[in-house]
């Protein structure tokens, strides 16, 4: 095609120059002829440039697409990957056999670990689990490690709970090697056992209608958004020593059966007490609140606050 081109060209350009030339004579026509093929030949090489050009981008253009349809299918193919090992993880936490359950539980937190996109999904699946209806435990755990797992469900249960919550803890420690920032948990009408989120700092958290079995510490916490413990029961001790609750938390209704520390609290919201109940009395020393709302709280009789 090149080749005709300058042909044409040429042709065009030798015919013109003889037809303008006013003499005839040789050496005119010779010079004409040599002007004619030198345009002809840089023409040529202009055009050649020009389709070389043209398929330099092509060949550009077909390689970008090429490696954005690789990528499209690496994502799809480790997309699936993920959304296949989540699912199997989640069939294994809902196993009848403790041990198979255990399996399922470490198998979400490598998927998280290794997944930063799949973390909140995955601490939304821990804290759905903890929901779940559980019968607390009456008596401690003395000699349930040399025990079966499989002839004791009840017992199995609870080691799987308890290590739900430990999980929640490491990655919601902020001091932690493997610290999820950003996570929000979601523990309504959760039974907790002995229940430590000591150090962890959260977007937000809702503990409302929670029974807390055992003793709770959440020294040293950090919440950026309002924090839900309405309706809570607490069976013994809780600590909230040195705890942050930026935009403020309510335990309206709330009943504490033991001694309870507040103490050193910071609260940049309304820290709210309406008919909550203190059997054993509270400790506030040394908390900053934006607003302290203890309306028809109930303390003991002498008063202890």
């Amino acid at each position: 095609m090149t080749a005709v081109a300058v042909a044409a060209v040429t042709g065009g350009l030798l015919w013109l120059f003889l037809a303008w030339s006013g003499r005839p004579d040789a050496p005119v026509r010779i010079d004409a002829v040599k002007t004619a093929f030198g345009v002809g030949a840089g023409a040529g090489g202009v055009f050649a440039l020009w389709l070389a050009t043209r398929r330099q981008r092509t060949l550009e253009l077909q390689l970008a697409e090429t490696t954005r349809v690789a990528g499209v299918t690496e994502r799809d193919l480790e997309e699936r990957r993920v959304t296949e090992l989540y699912t199997k993880a989640v069939e294994q936490l809902g196993s009848d056999k403790a041990p198979v359950r255990f399996g399922g539980l470490y198998a979400l937190e490598r998927l998280g670990q290794d997944n930063p996109k799949q973390r909140q999904t995955i601490v939304n699946v821990l804290c759905a689990y903890l929901r779940m209806p559980f019968k607390a435990p009456v008596v401690g755990l003395k000699g349930t490690a040399a025990r079966d797992l499989d002839d004791d469900p009840e017992e199995g249960e609870l080691l799987v709970r308890l290590a739900v919550q430990e999980l929640l803890k490491t990655h919601l420690s902020h001091d932690a090697a493997g610290y999820w920032p950003g996570m929000s948990i979601d523990l309504q009408r959760a039974t907790l056992v002995d229940f430590r989120l000591s150090g962890c700092t959260l977007a937000g958290a809702d503990f409302s209608r929670a029974r807390f079995v055992g003793q709770l510490h959440i020294r040293g916490s950090h919440f950026t958004r309002r924090v839900g413990f309405y309706g809570t029961e607490f069976r013994d001790i809780v600590n909230f020593d040195r705890s942050v609750f930026e935009d403020g938390a309510f335990f309206s209704r709330a009943h504490f059966t033991s001694n309870v520390r507040f103490t050193r609290i910071r609260s940049g919201g309304r820290f709210e007490f309406s008919r909550t109940v203190f059997e054993e009395g509270a400790d506030f020393e040394g908390g900053e609140h934006a607003e302290l709302d203890l309306t028809d709280a109930q303390f003991p009789q002498d008063g202890t606050k």
